[in-house]
């Protein structure tokens, strides 16, 4: 088999491998027929114009068209020909994946993407392995493609999907090595060849030298890259938990999109009122958006006291919920529960008093077909009581009462100017609520561009559109402004009553607002405007609620900026800090780390390589004939990594033009080496047996004495990038005088 084909053949095995561990994003595996078809075509694309000795270039365009225009043939059909048709699928498959959590729901835009991106993997190795031959860095592209699931799943992508990655790229150092192999004949032919032997050995242990070490730093990254947080999301545990959290708003944005609000969940209650049904919060703030900090499980049916609750406020209330078509390990419950009655294995945690499935099969689907009951205590303060109390200092404190550092000055300037004329801290909340449920912002479900701080700014300043996740990430960053502690509840709006009994549908789920009072622990605010949640909740209207602009501006008494833009010179904004940010910014240190030690592994195989090959042509095994012929090869290699090209001819004459290039000292050696060549060859036996016991150091001297006419930079780049690892340029032969 040809070098060419035996490489075409690998890279096409590694770039297969690496599309299985696509699979767990998706539940339509579909996109495996088009992609393994791309990698087929475009294998042989590059073995039959690589016969015609086309560039590596030509071959890789001439691949990315053939690969396009599979992809037109099976990619769904757009709305128009045009590229705007193409636009909107790839919009509305970026929309599908950040609302949806793996393995996402079929959708024809993301199996187009999942098919280009196997297409431009397979391009891109076999450019790197087989047109530019650098096999070593063959891992590039299939890497790129196992880090997707990597970084998307909120579980661990395993041990299988790791496998194929580093199979994938050692048959392609296997390749490598076979053509090293079958590059290094014998005879008297070695001079003009590549190699020299049987070398088998030599490249399988360099194989390994490389190979080891790249797949010892791919196992760290392995390790750390599936149990990064998402941004704004609960993927781990971060208070001693031991579970992998899913990220409840991708399950929000998603619902809210569904074309019929189908019910999912009902209820009965022995008070009156429905009740919001509350499943998850998010307590952590900065410039990846809202995230949970983690949960603390702890099993039993019986919950801990109510944070910054001395005392029960009141009767309990007990509701009866069934929970239909609606897949979660998260238990939506009337806030705040006391005691939890459900079948199957439940654990809580006594912060936050969210309560989840324990570990286990079927957790993320524990709720589906559920019937549970739940004995709460509804926290309602008086207004008048409310409006006299002071924000208080919960437990986590340090998590939900922190302001971020880089939290841009225009937000906290809006915050202040709102609450310019109220005198409480109940009473700055209850003017953030009423501000967000004005008719100056426009509820919409339709994605916006932006996240962390820039989305805030777009809803709060340009857009001013959103559905309820922005109106209470605004709420909750605003009055951690003024000194109130505040996380995001996320569950379900209290539905529909029908008789005596309450409905839900999956379109109610919501988001909204939770902030500390001293002596009522958390309570719930309500910014997401009426059309959406009906009146807010009377303890956030203040009793006697000061007249307030009608303009734009909330204050026209004291200098403070135009709520209506942002401010172009911001007066107080905080100065910014050398600390790391917080969340997973330490996760993502260790990653790169990683990242940099598979980079450096990869960077390094060609000097590694070069480096063991020497080690095993100069260690003094063998047949003395095989230690001089080694030798001799060595001296080649070095020739050629230092830009050379190594002459033809004999052992002598060879050894007459090496010689020229180096001063007295080491060309009397290369002269010497000669010699023993042409005697290993042809002679009996070598005359000066004492002469090839030091060939190491004889071979020393002619590589210094070569390396020694380059430059630092250049002597530098023949050690690093070795050009003897490349397959030779083929010698064209010289035209005789009677030849045109």
């Amino acid at each position: 088999m040809r070098a060419d084909d035996r490489y075409v053949v690998a890279v096409m095995v590694a770039v297969a491998l690496a599309s299985l561990t696509l699979v767990p994003l998706t539940r339509d595996s579909s996109f495996l027929g088009p992609g393994w078809l791309i990698i087929l075509l475009v294998g042989g694309l590059s073995a039959g114009l690589r016969r015609a000795r086309l560039g590596p270039l030509l071959v890789a365009g001439v691949q990315t068209v053939v690969a396009a225009g599979v992809v037109w043939v099976v990619a769904p059909s757009t709305p128009t020909p045009d590229w705007s048709g193409w636009s909107r699928l790839v919009g509305s498959a970026a929309e599908h994946i950040q609302t949806q959590s793996a393995p996402m729901a079929p959708h024809a835009g993301v199996r187009l993407l999942l098919i280009v991106g196997i297409g431009l993997t397979m391009v891109l190795t076999d450019l790197i392995v087989v047109g530019l031959r650098r096999p070593a860095f063959g891992l590039g592209p299939p890497a790129a493609l196992f880090l997707v699931p990597a970084l998307g799943l909120d579980t661990d992508t395993g041990v299988v999907a790791f496998g194929c990655l580093i199979v994938g790229y050692l048959a392609i150092l296997a390749a490598d090595g076979l053509t090293l192999t079958a590059r290094w004949p014998s005879g008297l032919s070695r001079d003009s060849a590549d190699g020299f032997g049987t070398a088998a050995p030599v490249v399988w242990r360099a194989a390994a030298a490389v190979a080891l070490p790249a797949v010892a730093a791919a196992v760290v990254a392995a390790v750390l890259l599936p149990t990064l947080s998402v941004p704004g999301g609960l993927a781990g545990t971060g208070r001693g938990g031991g579970l992998s959290l899913s990220d409840p708003t991708l399950d929000l944005r998603r619902n809210l999109a569904q074309p019929t609000d189908r019910t999912v969940i009902t209820y009965r209650t022995d008070r009156p009122g429905g009740v919001y049904l509350r499943m998850a919060s998010l307590e952590r703030f900065d410039g990846d958006g809202w995230r949970s900090e983690g949960l603390d499980l702890t099993e039993g049916a019986e919950l801990p006291q109510i944070p910054g609750v001395s005392r029960e406020p009141g009767p309990r209330r007990r509701t009866t919920i069934t929970i239909d078509s609606f897949d979660s390990e998260y238990l939506p419950l009337p806030y705040a529960p006391r005691r939890v009655e459900a079948p199957g294995s439940w654990t809580f945690d006594p912060t936050s008093l969210v309560v989840v499935a324990g570990a286990g099969p079927g957790r993320r689907q524990a709720t589906r077909n559920l019937t549970y009951t739940v004995d709460s205590i509804d926290i309602t303060p008086d207004p008048a009581d409310l409006a006299g109390s002071l924000p208080g200092t919960p437990a986590d404190a340090a998590v939900t009462a922190v302001v971020p550092a880089d939290l841009p000055a225009s937000i906290s300037d809006l915050a202040r100017a709102i609450t310019a004329d109220a005198d409480t801290a109940a009473g700055q909340a209850a003017a953030i609520q009423t501000y967000l449920r004005s008719s100056r912002f426009i509820y919409s479900t339709e994605p916006l561009p932006g996240n962390g701080y820039q989305a805030l700014e777009n809803f709060l300043f340009e857009d001013r559109r959103g559905y309820c996740e922005q109106f209470a990430a605004s709420m909750a960053a605003m009055v951690r402004v003024l000194g109130i502690p505040s996380r995001i509840g996320i569950g379900f709006l209290p539905g529909e009553q029908q008789g005596d009994t309450w409905r839900v549908g999956i379109r109610k789920m919501h988001a909204w607002p939770e902030l500390f009072f001293a002596g009522y622990g958390w309570v719930r605010f309500e910014p997401t405007p009426a059309g959406i949640t009906g009146t807010a909740p009377d303890w956030t209207v203040p009793a006697a609620p000061a007249e307030r602009p009608s303009s734009d501006t909330p204050s026209q008494a004291a200098p403070q900026p135009s709520i209506s833009s942002r401010p172009d010179t911001p007066a107080d904004q905080p100065a910014p800090t050398a600390q790391t940010p917080t969340g997973i910014s330490g996760w993502r240190v260790l990653t790169y780390t990683a990242l940099g030690l598979l980079a450096g592994a990869v960077l390094a195989a060609p000097a590694t390589i070069r480096a063991r090959r020497r080690h095993r042509r100069l260690s003094r095994d063998g047949p003395t004939d095989d230690q001089v012929e080694a030798a001799w090869a060595e001296i080649r290699d070095t020739v050629i990594d230092t830009g050379g090209r190594w002459p033809a001819g004999s052992p002598r004459r060879i050894g007459g033009d090496i010689a020229k290039r180096l001063d007295a000292p080491e060309a009397a050696t290369m002269t010497r080496i000669a010699t023993l060549v042409e005697q290993s060859r042809y002679a009996r036996h070598i005359a000066h047996e004492d002469t090839a016991n030091q060939l190491p150091e004889l071979t020393r001297q002619v590589r210094t004495g070569l390396a020694g006419e380059l430059s630092r930079p250049r002597r530098l780049l023949s050690r690093v990038a070795p050009r003897s690892l490349l397959p030779p340029t083929p010698r064209r032969p010289k035209k005789g005088p009677h030849q045109t």
